[in-house]
């Protein structure tokens, strides 16, 4: 692959995973701190484009950020098992209450974002309630 190809494409990705949700955005939401990000690694659970762990890199947030395809594969792969949310751009879905994994998709324009809870708190408790991934999700659906 070209080296300008794959500098484009780091540069699309940066600027367009980066500004969508914050370590302060996502401290302030779960009440958990301090949190940073961690880069993409599917061998740790980090697969989405912005992922945010604790200080001893337990992941607590995973954001995918993807082309339309990909939300028509979630649509149809979780949408008709979860509930649909409005008022996040043109369409989302989210888990249903109780459900073991946590997460909210959504669809603005041509990009598709997935927000999923990862782990517990200590204790035993969801690090995101529906609620608090509903309000990163327009957040962040703002900043598109």
């Amino acid at each position: 692959m070209p080296l300008l190809t794959v500098l484009t494409g780091l540069l699309l990705m940066t600027t367009t995973a980066t500004p969508l949700l914050t370590v302060a955005d996502v401290e302030q939401a779960s009440g958990l701190a301090p949190l940073h990000t961690t880069p993409k690694n599917q061998a740790s659970g980090a697969g989405g484009e912005l992922n945010f762990a604790t200080a001893d890199n337990k992941l607590v947030l995973m954001v995918m950020i993807q082309p339309t395809s990909t939300f028509d594969f979630w649509r149809k792969q979780y949408g008709a098992k979860g509930e649909k949310v409005a008022g996040i751009g043109s369409e989302a879905f989210r888990s249903k209450s109780g459900e073991f994994i946590g997460y909210i998709a959504f669809l603005k324009g041509q990009t598709g974002v997935w927000l999923q809870s990862m782990g517990w708190k200590p204790g035993g408790g969801v690090n995101f309630s529906a609620a608090q991934l509903e309000k990163l999700a327009k957040l962040a659906a703002s900043r598109l």
